[in-house]
């Protein structure tokens, strides 16, 4: 996701078309959440040794993702068409970014 323009976060100015990513490696590493942080540890494993917790997780994934449709409204930033092509960055990326606006519902 890109900014759509300029954007104070906090104290931090955010230019506009600035691109924001999520750092799975810091999420995942943080030593307030994971005891052994440093570890390798995989996600669920597969077949007899698959994680007994992995239906609760995708679970809670579908709960998250039901939070944030139902507080907030997912609105076109603009009028401009919907571009679905893609191109090959670390992984298959829209090639013009799907702009929105996220409005708390009241």
């Amino acid at each position: 996701m890109a900014a759509v323009h300029d954007v104070m976060v906090g104290e931090k100015h955010v230019p506009k078309g600035t691109t924001g990513m999520v750092n799975m490696w810091a999420i995942t590493h943080d030593e307030k959440v994971y005891n052994e942080a440093k570890e390798f540890k995989t996600p669920f494993g597969a077949g007899r040794r698959v994680c007994p917790g992995k239906a609760m997780d995708l679970a809670f994934v579908h709960l998250w993702l039901a939070q944030l449709l139902h507080n907030f409204k997912w609105v076109p930033f603009d009028d401009s068409p919907v571009d679905l092509d893609e191109c090959l960055m670390l992984s298959v990326e829209m090639k013009k970014p799907l702009l929105c606006k996220v409005v708390a519902r009241t």
